[in-house]
């Protein structure tokens, strides 16, 4: 009985190889045994490289760690095998993007990206340097996103080891300013993704080990109220109050926020441009965060604005409403959700355990640039950490580091034979 359920096995094994089946399911009959042993038997040099990527301070536009990290980047590519190209950040950002291609005999092309840049500013490693106490490795940046940059580097070197070819094309993508919202680098992310079959984005996890299948679209609302100085005591009616009128504008826009469609609108700042106490001010500057979950919507919301903007409160007030475009919102596809629930299988053959969110966060991340090309998406396949973006201690879990790997490998090695 035992010989023919393993015939059985070999036999669908076999039937999935050479029908190219994608179903998710299938991967388990594809357990690589020697990828899991390698997996497990590289933990130390991802620490190890860990360490190198913590100790290049990397906060956005800093003009001496950023070049450095590029640097050492395009280096760990070309010891790869990599032909390194340098794309100039756009926008005035600071360093390059890196971009590392390797050829292979396969059928399918894929992306990898991270982000090399952090939220921290210089200085920072004095007071938070690379350690590893217990199960957990500390260091500014180490979750989002240099715990990614580790997993690509030593998922395709463990590749590389086992002489794995079968892909056409592997495109590797290190940016300079996600974390400012990649103004740098999303037009090349959208070329990038273009030319690709699937795109793997390299963000962290989370403790729970999941993936999401939705992010916030991101924008920024600037009103921009003109009126009259007028003196405040002797002929405040000679004046036009934009202070009166900013307010009056944050009451009449609170529509604009509609959450059960997913729509986010916060007023958060004002100024106010009078110059004395005694003094009616003649302008008055409102900022806005933007939320939303359609990228239709970001329309919507502006046409609202300027409806308001339209009719103002204050007689004889004028309102300018700018808005810049952040990050657009990120939905999986079909053929996304099918991509995380394959990431979720082979995961489970390494003994991981990983769920679908369908709950759509309010951060953003370059996956949502990458997803405008119609392309398949995942992400969060860097390590799982917690306390990014705090005043905590930043971390990543070192017990998952060898399945993280593992899963890379794989899901790269699938999908670069179009299976």
């Amino acid at each position: 009985m035992k010989k023919t359920l393993l015939a059985i096995a070999a036999a669908a094994a076999l039937s999935l190889t050479v029908s190219g089946c994608s179903d998710s399911s299938a991967s388990s009959l594809r357990y690589n045994a020697t990828l899991d042993q390698a997996s497990q038997a590289e933990k130390a040099a991802v620490l190890q490289t860990l360490q190198e990527l913590v100790n290049i301070e990397t906060g956005t536009n800093d003009a001496i760690g950023i070049p450095q990290m590029g640097n050492y980047l395009e280096a760990r590519l070309q010891a790869l095998g990599a032909n390194v190209v340098r794309h100039k950040a756009e926008a005035g950002v600071v360093g390059d993007n890196i971009v590392g291609t390797f050829q292979g005999s396969g059928t399918k092309s894929l992306l990898l990206m991270a982000h090399m840049d952090t939220v921290y500013s210089r200085g920072i490693l004095a007071t938070a340097p690379f350690k590893v106490e217990g199960d957990k490795a500390y260091g500014a940046g180490i979750a989002d996103a240099k715990g990614g940059i580790a997993v690509i580097l030593h998922s395709l070197g463990l590749l590389k080891a086992q002489n794995f070819s079968k892909f056409k094309t592997i495109t590797v993508m290190f940016n300079t300013d996600e974390e400012k919202g990649s103004f740098g680098s999303r037009d090349l992310i959208q070329q990038l993704a273009a030319s690709h079959d699937y795109v793997l984005s390299y963000e962290p996890s989370g403790l729970e080990e999941g993936f999401g299948t939705a992010t916030s679209g991101i924008a920024y609302v600037q009103a921009v109220v003109h009126g009259k100085a007028s003196h405040a005591g002797v002929a405040p009616e000679a004046g036009i109050n934009a202070l009166t009128e900013a307010s009056a504008l944050v009451l009449r826009t609170q529509d604009v926020q509609d959450k059960s469609k997913e729509r986010g609108f916060n007023w958060t700042t004002m100024t106010a441009g009078g110059s004395a106490t005694n003094i009616i001010p003649d302008k008055a500057v409102v900022n806005a965060d933007v939320r939303y979950g359609k990228n239709e919507d970001l329309e919507l919301m502006k046409g609202m604005l300027d409806k308001a903007a339209a009719t103002p409160h204050v007689h004889g007030a004028t309102i300018d409403i700018n808005l810049t475009r952040g990050r657009p919102a990120f939905n999986a596809t079909d053929d996304g959700v099918k991509l995380i629930q394959k990431a979720i299988t082979i995961y489970a053959d390494v003994g991981g355990k990983s769920e679908m969110y369908t709950t759509r966060g309010g951060g953003g991340s370059d996956a949502a640039y990458a997803a405008l090309s119609g392309k398949p998406v995942i992400e969060g396949l860097g390590l799982p950490g917690a306390n990014y973006h705090s005043n905590l201690a930043e971390y990543v879990m070192t017990e998952p580091i060898a399945r993280r790997l593992y899963l890379s490998a794989q899901l790269i090695s699938d999908l670069g034979q179009g299976m």
